[in-house]
């Protein structure tokens, strides 16, 4: 899945990272220096052809990380099946093996070792993300949120708490929220709402059946704008093909909704 191999690793020994992400990847990149398996893991690996855009990556796993982490820890605890649900959709779903699968692992690991305010935390996230890459970041929060079962009330409170602090709108919250809250899981992680778009194309544009065509129209516009792949295409393939899957469905619930109407 990966278009060259160790850039994940490349842009960590590469590039030094300041704030509190920084903390994180540093005590992971320490975790892997003293491990005696990291050179056989990482052995004849190269560092990655666009150092930027494996940048920009990492920061996005790690501030996905910190978010799932710290979802997973709002009751108080986390528990050794959310930590490897967590891991498991980096690998699983996401697809990471090997070196970056490596890597992910062990930012995970530090994560959870690590108390880190949230206000402050999302403040770095914002310094180095586009408001496109925060909304994602919130969508695939709730993703893991309900991989394990339905929203409780602690999962759903950070999720809200993190998405005032990263400056999402209201609007958008309630557009990425309504497709998890109340629904439960299915196979692989996936909710039943992600399972039943095509059934309710209405909650996939985050509307009611009784909203009028400006409503629907404004709906679309912000929501393919928002998840278009090339908004994410500097994070790698494996978020592309996320955006994508989540635009399909948005563009499919329009049609829907435009053949059930009769709008031109």
């Amino acid at each position: 899945m990966k278009g060259y191999k160790g850039k994940l690793w490349g842009a960590a020994i590469g590039f030094s990272f300041g704030g509190p992400l920084g903390a994180i990847i540093g005590t992971a990149i320490g975790h892997l220096v003293d491990t005696s398996e990291t050179e056989d893991s990482l052995k004849g690996r190269t560092k990655p052809a666009s150092p930027h855009a494996a940048t920009r990556e990492l920061t996005f796993i790690t501030s996905l990380i910190f978010l799932l982490v710290g979802t997973a820890r709002s009751d108080g605890s986390i528990t050794v099946q959310e930590v490897e649900t967590i891991k498991a959709f980096f690998r699983d779903q996401l697809g990471y093996r090997k070196v970056e699968y490596f890597i992910i692992d062990r930012i995970i690991d530090a994560t959870i070792g690590k108390y880190i305010n949230l206000s402050e935390a999302c403040a770095d996230i914002i310094r180095r993300t586009s408001y496109e890459e925060r909304l994602f970041l919130i969508r695939l929060g709730y993703q893991v949120a309900v991989s394990d079962g339905p929203l409780n009330q602690n999962e759903d409170e950070f999720m809200k708490k993190a998405a005032k602090h990263l400056g999402i709108e209201d609007y958008d919250l309630l557009l990425v929220r309504g497709s998890f809250v109340n629904n439960q899981t299915g196979s692989k992680g996936e909710s039943t709402a992600d399972t039943s778009r095509k059934s309710d194309p209405y909650s996939v544009l985050g509307l009611n059946p009784d909203c009028s065509v400006e409503e629907i129209q404004r709906a679309y516009r912000n929501l393919a704008r928002k998840y278009h792949p090339d908004r994410v295409s500097h994070l790698g393939q494996e978020f592309v093909q996320l955006a994508g899957e989540k635009f399909k469905a948005v563009r499919e619930a329009y049609e829907s909704i435009k053949k059930e109407r009769g709008i031109a």
